[in-house]
């Protein structure tokens, strides 16, 4: 009975996401990236699909220690106005590197930082904008994460900070989160839930942002993974 009240509260939640990505949302925060990778040569990949879009994620271990990341995040909306259907799309693209050191059997702790580019809908609530409708934007954060890892399971604790600009201003965000990834090895299935709180007041923001994402997807591990004894 648990698993279908779970799968009831993830429809309702995308749902409500859909329903707020109607309002006038600038930015919507990717699913976090938390590779967890173990030795050098560990590389994966990530697709995911929910309230941010439809996703592509990789990481490698360039040595026992660093990482590098690539992510990837497309969305589409479709909308009517003036009887005219409309497509508003978002694109993103950034790349982080990384530290990783493990302090038991299964955990790691891991610490990511990097930037990306992308394009939003030029959506701002208070201001009058008279530019395009697209508009580029930036964004940099830093990722520490925990977490816990053995065979069959992966579950890590993510903080991100995020300094987003978007047209005429910037905003910082507190982005907490979860990723787990369920299977054997080098397939799993894979579950995100993240918050995204900005630390400016409402009031005094020009543009609004999705305060929770949700995703579900699949996780590949091709590269060397050393099993310790």
């Amino acid at each position: 009975m648990a698993f279908p009240k779970m799968l009831s509260g993830l429809i309702r939640l995308v749902a409500l996401a859909l329903i707020l990505q109607a309002c006038k949302i600038a930015y919507i925060p990717n699913t976090f990236n938390s590779p967890l990778l173990r030795n050098k040569g560990d590389a994966q990949l990530n697709i995911w699909a929910g309230s941010a879009g439809i996703e592509a994620q990789t990481a490698v271990a360039v040595t026992n220690s660093i990482g590098l990341m690539v992510n990837g995040q497309l969305q589409q909306n479709k909308k009517t106005e003036n009887d005219v259907e409309v497509t508003e799309q978002r694109k993103y693209v950034e790349g982080a590197i990384g530290y990783t050191e493990r302090f038991s059997d299964m955990g790691i702790f891991e610490f990511y930082a990097g930037g990306g580019v992308g394009q939003v809908p030029a959506k701002f609530r208070s201001i009058t904008w008279d530019g395009p409708q697209t508009i580029a934007y930036n964004r940099w954060f830093i990722q520490p994460a925990l977490g816990f890892c053995n065979d069959w399971l992966d579950f890590s604790v993510v903080s991100r900070l995020s300094l987003v600009d978007i047209g005429p201003q910037k905003n910082w965000f507190y982005e907490p989160g979860i990723v787990g990834k369920i299977g054997y090895k080098r397939l799993r299935f894979v579950g995100c839930f993240g918050l995204s709180i900005p630390l400016r007041e409402h009031d005094k923001r020009y543009w609004d942002n999705l305060p929770f994402t949700i995703s579900i997807g699949l996780h590949l591990n091709f590269g060397k993974r050393i099993v310790e004894n």
